[in-house]
């Protein structure tokens, strides 16, 4: 599983998302050059799914071909740190947090490895950043309590809000509604983009649903904000129990994803024990339909499929499980082609087996 030793077999993109779902198999791993062997922080695939960026606690920026299936620059940040990097609309620019000297947002040209702007505004870790789909808007959670918003064409903070704990954040498909989850008031917002100076126009509670399916971790331990490409469903993963599927339209909880057996060790979306930075172990598959993650401390990877109904308690057991062959702490579903990224501290391609072969039961 080392780099090189396995070919890149062809990406594809034809095949629906449930012909192949049960295939998957891992294909191609990197690992990091130092022989410590760091950990992989943040992982995100560009608009068009050809390149994938990991962030790394060895302050790099990997970029990865994804078609060529090679790693095809590694880029130090040495003086600020490196997390949450992600890709703007353009191929070539990287969006990331800091993690040492101060706590602006950075954006850096991969071309000529030079910094185009900096963000300066947060006073505390930046702990989640969302580019809108439509715009080169983009927002930035926290820890100092505040949610900034922000044009990639300019320096100065276009707005702020003032929120306790606001930790995650992601825009909806349409990139008209701005989520918001503060993790110790147990609760997700919802804003109009347009008008996010305005009050939230939903608040969903989750303090019952914590009570009943997560109660000893209650008001911590979220990981994951993420809208469905269809804006009708709203996934909040957890770093221990499962992860809560809700309906986006009133909040309600649909179902319940359990199978996880532990913690994936990763801090997401803070520090407090000085465990690696990640930012969640699950995701939608572009269809909506499934969802993807890490099993916890062990090596399998998890599939729950959301046309499946939920047991009476309104739970949900995998529908499949992927072998891999290490722990899964990151996991992101190109958004372009039939192919997965998982890492922790190798990142890891995963496509369909060839569909000759008989696919796992």
């Amino acid at each position: 599983m080392a780099e090189g030793q396995q070919a890149q077999q062809p990406v594809q993109q034809t095949q629906k998302v449930s012909d192949v779902i049960r295939t998957y198999r891992p294909t191609k791993a990197f690992r990091p050059p130092k022989q410590d062997h760091p950990h992989v922080t943040s992982l995100d695939f560009d608009d068009q799914g050809d390149f994938l960026v990991a962030a790394g606690e060895d302050e790099t920026i990997q970029v990865f071909d994804v078609k060529e299936g090679k790693s095809t620059k590694s880029v130090p940040s040495k003086k600020y740190g490196v997390h949450l990097a992600r890709f703007t609309h353009h191929s070539r620019q990287v969006l990331h947090a800091s993690t040492k000297v101060d706590d602006s947002l950075r954006l850096l040209d991969l071309h000529n490895e030079g910094y185009v702007r900096y963000f300066s505004g947060h006073t505390d870790k930046v702990t989640s950043l969302a580019l809108s789909p439509g715009s080169d808007a983009f927002v930035s959670c926290s820890k100092d309590d505040t949610v900034a918003l922000w044009d990639l064409n300019s320096r100065h903070v276009q707005g702020k809000l003032n929120l306790a704990t606001p930790y995650l954040a992601t825009f909806d498909p349409s990139a008209s509604v701005l989520a918001i989850a503060s993790q110790s008031t147990s609760s997700v917002l919802l804003y109009d983009f347009r008008n996010y100076d305005k009050s939230p126009f939903s608040t969903f509670d989750l303090a019952p649903y914590e009570e009943r399916y997560t109660p000893s971790t209650r008001g911590r331990a979220w990981t994951r904000l993420e809208f469905s490409n269809d804006g009708k469903s709203l996934l909040v993963g957890t770093d221990y129990h499962g992860h809560f599927i809700l309906d986006a339209f009133d909040g309600n909880v649909r179902t319940f994803l359990v199978g996880k057996n532990g913690s994936p060790g990763r801090a997401a979306p803070i520090s407090t024990t000085g465990k690696p930075l990640g930012q969640g172990d699950v995701c939608f598959s572009p269809d909506g339909r499934y969802v993807i993650g890490g099993p916890g401390d062990q090596s399998d990877v998890l599939v729950w499929d959301l046309q499946q109904p939920p047991d009476s308690s309104l739970l949900l057991q995998p529908t499949h499980r992927l072998p891999s062959r290490g722990r899964t702490a990151l996991i992101e579903y190109n958004p372009r082609f039939n192919m997965l990224a998982t890492a922790d501290k190798e990142t890891v391609f995963w496509l369909p087996e060839d569909g000759s072969k008989q696919p796992e039961k």
